[in-house]
């Protein structure tokens, strides 16, 4: 099932606080240029607010033009991306993964991609699961060198439970309700997919 499925109904409590008038006007305004309700566009901003401005603030998480990305990594060797990418999975995407969810396993790691994939904007994110493989799609559009970046991400992030590496491997295990078995990557200019086989526990 893709994990753009939120078919689930969403809990929800009636809370009353005071706005600025600047900041209803431009409530009202965003939310009739969207044809939706002023209240579906302050929940939009207050979970943007909950998920990511606090977690990139704590992070030190910068923004910038997809354009300068895209720039900037031109001057990078292509024999060095996917090792760049192993680095900031290894230094920064793990550390918010690990620090900012409860969970253990994969599922944090999984969350942290959900994450950036949202509010990023680095790439899209999809997720699904037939039988026992689960599959990541991360859809960036930023060209080759950036489907290497991702690579090397991913790559250290699954290799870390197949090389048993402190507990991940157990934890990897007891998450997914299964071994992870092995695991593929394949990309093309504007996307990286990973397939992950699965043995499930007896």
């Amino acid at each position: 099932m893709s994990s753009s499925n939120r078919s689930r109904r969403v809990k929800s409590k009636t809370f009353s606080f005071h706005l600025e008038t600047a900041t209803i006007e431009g409530l009202t305004k965003e939310a009739e240029q969207q044809g939706l309700s002023v209240n579906v566009i302050a929940n939009r901003a207050l979970r943007k607010y909950v998920e990511w401005d606090v977690v990139s603030e704590r992070f030190r998480v910068a923004s910038t033009f997809s354009s300068l990305l895209v720039k900037l990594m031109m001057w990078v060797p292509e024999e060095h991306v996917r090792e760049l990418g192993k680095s900031q999975w290894l230094h920064e995407w793990r550390t918010v993964a690990t620090s900012n969810y409860r969970e253990r396993g994969i599922v944090p790691r999984i969350r942290v991609l959900e994450l950036f994939g949202r509010y990023g904007r680095m790439f899209h994110f999809d997720q699904a699961t037939t039988g026992s493989t689960r599959i990541l799609t991360l859809l960036h559009g930023m060209g080759r060198k950036w489907s290497l970046f991702y690579e090397g991400m991913l790559e250290t992030m699954l290799s870390e439970s197949l090389e048993g590496k402190g507990v991940l491997e157990t934890m990897l295990s007891e998450s997914l309700e299964g071994e992870v078995k092995r695991f593929s990557l394949t990309s093309t200019d504007n996307q990286v997919v990973a397939e992950i086989s699965m043995d499930p526990l007896k």
